[in-house]
């Protein structure tokens, strides 16, 4: 029996569920609908923003690209997302600034919302406790309490979906129901397609986990929300799969990257590339995807192409991210590796304690 149909050894080998934990996707967005409907906005709520800052590291700050991508073309403030300790110097009196920080202990997060509070900025707080929580309750600003307990990209739909539903609760951003709606419905069904019980010969998320095995994996998005969904698979086969990953974007990488392919082909040729296909996308960029793959389709491996499914730029995000998400997972175990652990980052965080001591 393929592992990935071995039900028993993938208990075995997934000690902490994470597997579950992404068939369960969707019903993170569904609890998520209901944190916000139950949420204190008051003091948030139709006041007019400068512009909207989102504070987040990993999950967080993908959660945060993501969400940019999704509204930049109708949010009429710039909507920036800030990966640092520090905030940009324009970040002032006026913004709102939304700190994602699923344990609430990010240090980087805590130190820019502490330079956000000097600036006398406006404040959201996404988190599942820690000092972030403990900072927001203090302060009386809002905060968004999200459940415990998980991998920080784990809890995806629930920092995803609770940022994205609190900033349209408040006005700052607008998303229809329509969308909303749309993008549940389409992630149930793919949910029951990707489920560990459907064999792998129906599976196309196992089915891109056999096709990834044994490759380095390069993941070209189109600049905008695919561009951000492009770097969240990225990251979810560098945790989840333990495996090196690269991402980048088109139009850009038709002006450096795409010349890069000429030479190495001894080691290029271990690479499999996945372009996301987008029938909505314009003709200029289409034209720009199939030529780039046939110009460096002889120095790779394999080319996977992902067909873009939905109708909104929600739904077609979600369902995106929910197959590469889920996919990791399963590559995880092809590799027999317990995907949640995340020791070096751990290690990392160990060493940085010690200069607070």
């Amino acid at each position: 029996m393929k592992i990935l149909d071995d039900l028993k050894k993938i208990k075995e080998l997934d000690r902490q569920d994470m597997l579950g934990i992404e068939e369960r996707f969707v019903d993170q967005l569904i609890t998520a609908q209901g944190i916000v409907k139950s949420g204190d906005y008051k003091n948030l709520k139709n006041k007019s923003f400068k512009g909207i800052a989102i504070l987040g590291m990993g999950g967080s700050g993908v959660s945060g690209d993501i969400i940019k991508n999704l509204v930049i073309d109708s949010c009429e403030i710039p909507v920036e997302v800030i990966k640092d300790y520090e905030l940009p110097a324009f970040i002032r009196e006026g913004w709102l600034v939304v700190a994602i920080s699923y344990s609430g202990n990010t240090e980087e997060t805590l130190s820019a919302i502490g330079e956000a509070f000097k600036r006398n900025c406006e404040i959201m707080c996404i988190s599942s406790g820690g000092k972030l929580m403990e900072i927001a309750s203090e302060k009386n600003k809002c905060l968004v309490k999200v459940p415990g307990g998980f991998q920080p990209r784990g809890a995806s739909g629930y920092l995803l979906f609770s940022t994205l539903l609190s900033l349209n609760e408040i006005g700052a951003i607008s998303i229809s129901k329509s969308d909303i709606d749309e993008s549940l419905e389409l992630l149930k069904q793919k949910a029951l397609l990707y489920k560990r019980e459907s064999g792998q010969a129906d599976n196309p998320a196992k089915q891109l986990a056999l096709a990834l095995e044994g490759s380095m994996a390069v993941i070209y998005g189109v600049s905008g929300f695919l561009s951000a969904i492009a770097y969240r698979w990225k990251c979810e086969i560098n945790e989840n799969s333990k495996c090196p990953s690269f991402s980048s974007e088109f139009p850009e990488l038709n002006h450096n990257e795409t010349v890069g392919w000429e030479n190495l082909s001894e080691i290029t040729k271990k690479f499999a590339l996945i372009v996301f296909k987008d029938s909505s996308a314009s003709e200029r960029i289409k034209v720009r995807i199939n030529t780039t793959s046939e110009l460096i389709r002889k120095n790779l491996g394999k080319i996977i192409e992902i067909p873009v499914e939905g109708r909104s730029k929600l739904a077609r995000a979600l369902s995106t991210m929910y197959l590469g998400d889920i996919s990791s997972v399963y590559l995880a175990f092809l590799y027999n590796t317990d995907p949640t652990p995340v020791d070096r980052i751990s290690v990392l965080k160990t060493e940085l304690a010690k200069l607070d001591k």
